[in-house]
C-alpha cells in the first residue's frame, strides 16, 4: 500500500513537506522531486501536485513535494523569496532523499512548473540529476508576471519596513528577488544542461507567447524535439492546465516519459 509522510527538511528554516512512497513491493524506487512555481505550494493549483504524486505512487515512483522557505507551511516570509534560496531548498530535498533507503539515488527527476522549471533546471545543473520535467515553463520574468504588466514599483513593508517589497498575487515580494535575478544567467543554465528533458505546454499560454517572443528558443537543445529532449504541446490548455482534460494530458504524458526514463515502463503498457 502506498505510504504518505509529513516530513521536515531544514534550509535557512523548517520547510514542511510530504513525501510519497509506493508500497513496499515496488522499493527500492526511482524518486520525483516537485518544484513548484513562484507562488506555488506543495499541493499547487487544483491540488495538481497531489494528484500526480498519487499516481506515480500507484505506478512505483516516490514523489516529494514541499513548501519553499516562505511559503506555505514553512518558515519565512515571502518576501525573503528569492530564486536563490528556492534552489538551495530544493537541493537541500535532493540530499534527503538520497539518505532513504528507499529510494534509487541514481534514478531522481526533478519536476519544475512555471517559474519552478528555472529552479528545477538549475538544481539539476548542481547535482547528479540527468532528468528533468518542465510544465509551462518560465524561465525569465517578463512584464506578463508583473503586477499590472509594469515594472516593480516598491514600498517598505507595512510590518518589516527594512524590507522594500510589492504586492505580488497577494503577497509581498522582496526587491531581493528581482535583485537576485539579475545575476543569474539563464542562457548559460540552458545550454549547460545535459540532460534528458520532457518539456509540456499549452498553446494558450500567454505567458509562454511572451517568453517565446524574447527567446531564441530553437537555440537550446530543450526546445528542439528529440528523443533525449521531448516537446509535448497540448492544444487549447492555459498556463495552469484547469481542465480535467488538460490536467490528464499533462499528467499522462509526464507519466509516461518518467517510466521509459526510469525503465519503469512494461513493454506494450499505457499511460
Amino acid at each position: 500500500m502506498s505510504r504518505e509522510e509529513l516530513i521536515e527538511l531544514y534550509d535557512q528554516g523548517k520547510l514542511a513537506g510530504v513525501l510519497h512512497l509506493p508500497p513496499a513491493e515496488m522499493q527500492p524506487c526511482p524518486i520525483v522531486i516537485y518544484c513548484p512555481g513562484k507562488n506555488g505550494e506543495r499541493y499547487e493549483v487544483h491540488r495538481l501536485a497531489v494528484k500526480y504524486a498519487r499516481r506515480l505512487t500507484a505506478r512505483g515512483i516516490a514523489f516529494l513535494r514541499f513548501d519553499y522557505y516562505g511559503l506555505g507551511l514553512s518558515d519565512g516570509e515571502y518576501h525573503h523569496m528569492t530564486t536563490t534560496t528556492k534552489l538551495s531548498n530544493v537541493l537541500a530535498a535532493y540530499r534527503y532523499v538520497q539518505t532513504l533507503p528507499q529510494i534509487l539515488h541514481d534514478q531522481v527527476a526533478f519536476l519544475g512548473f512555471s517559474d519552478g522549471a528555472r529552479i528545477a533546471l538549475m538544481a539539476a545543473n548542481r547535482s547528479d540529476v540527468s532528468r528533468v520535467v518542465l510544465w509551462s515553463p518560465l524561465f525569465n520574468e517578463y512584464a506578463g508576471n508583473m503586477p499590472n504588466r509594469k515594472l516593480p514599483r516598491f514600498n517598505r513593508h507595512p510590518l518589516y519596513p527594512e524590507f522594500l517589497v510589492m504586492p505580488w498575487a497577494g503577497l509581498w515580494v522582496g526587491m531581493g528577488f528581482y535583485q537576485d535575478l539579475k545575476g543569474i544567467d539563464i542562457d548559460r543554465e540552458l545550454r549547460t544542461y545535459r540532460g534528458e528533458s520532457l518539456i509540456v505546454y499549452g498553446d494558450d499560454d500567454p505567458l509562454i507567447e511572451e517568453e517565446f517572443s524574447h527567446m531564441q528558443v530553437g537555440d537550446y537543445r530543450l526546445y528542439r524535439h528529440s528523443a533525449k529532449n521531448q516537446l509535448v504541446v497540448v492544444p487549447g490548455a492555459g498556463h495552469l492546465f484547469t481542465s480535467l482534460p488538460f490536467e490528464q494530458r499533462l499528467m499522462a504524458e509526464s507519466t509516461h516519459w518518467l517510466r521509459k526514463s526510469f525503465n519503469r515502463l512494461a513493454p506494450l503498457e499505457g499511460k
